[in-house]
């Protein structure tokens, strides 16, 4: 296992909601087979490692692997990538004060084309249990904005097959770096982890990571993640 790194004064990125996204409301799944029980004891980030891979195990997926788990103010989060392509194929939060594993909301749900609420796949949402329908409730509009860049182009179809997409990750980063340049001076983007139609990359000021966005990689759209809080600590390689 990796050790963790800590920040001791987090800050944010001041966030920019400048793209109305319609309101949306994902089904409950109390009768799934995958949803997951409430995550209990989850003090640290080894805790939460564990508690991601029995979500993952649970989609049904030997592919799948948690490849990253970092720890914010108000949860845990994860990557998970597939094992053959290293692509990143969803990501996953823990709720601090329920314990419970759920979808992040944002990129991952609207942008993801293969794993994500529009891809026509159920599977994903089969690991929201009980009461994770309440992250898209009163705050869902806050959590739906982001900022769309001057490259942007519309209406570009998204396939789960398609490796080509419009937006490099090199391209991604020029988009996240104009975008915290201006909200946020002297914040930078780190690297971009490529998903199935988009990129998220963390958010770092002064070698400290503050937040994670995502930019889209057919519209350059860009999403901050807003509802992680600040940043506590993540997982390092050896």
């Amino acid at each position: 296992m990796g050790r963790a790194r800590r920040c001791l004064a987090p800050r944010t990125v001041t966030v920019e909601r400048t793209v109305p996204t319609a309101e949306r409301t994902v089904p409950a799944q109390t009768s799934s087979p995958r949803a997951s029980a409430p995550a209990h004891n989850v003090g640290s980030l080894d805790d939460a490692r564990g508690v991601f891979e029995e979500a993952v195990k649970g989609y049904g997926n030997p592919n799948l692997e948690v490849a990253e788990v970092m720890e914010f103010a108000n949860n845990y989060y994860a990557e998970v990538r597939e094992k053959d392509t290293g692509i990143g194929a969803m990501e996953l939060l823990i709720d601090k004060p329920s314990g419970q594993v759920f979808p992040e909301p944002g990129p991952n749900m609207m942008w993801n084309a293969k794993y994500g609420m529009m891809s026509g796949s159920s599977g994903n949402w089969g690991m929201m249990g009980p009461g994770s329908p309440g992250m898209m409730g009163p705050n869902a509009q806050g959590m739906m904005g982001g900022y769309r860049s001057s490259s942007a182009t519309q209406n570009l179809r998204v396939t789960p097959t398609n490796d080509k997409m419009p937006v490099s990750s090199d391209r991604a980063r020029e988009i996240a770096n104009a975008y915290v340049g201006r909200v946020s001076p002297g914040t930078q983007a780190g690297e971009a982890e490529r998903f199935y139609g988009y990129y998220t990359l963390d958010t770092e000021k002064e070698g400290e990571v503050t937040g994670m966005l995502s930019v889209n990689g057919y519209s350059g759209e860009v999403w901050y993640h807003s509802w992680h809080g600040p940043f506590i600590a993540m997982e390092e390689e050896d």
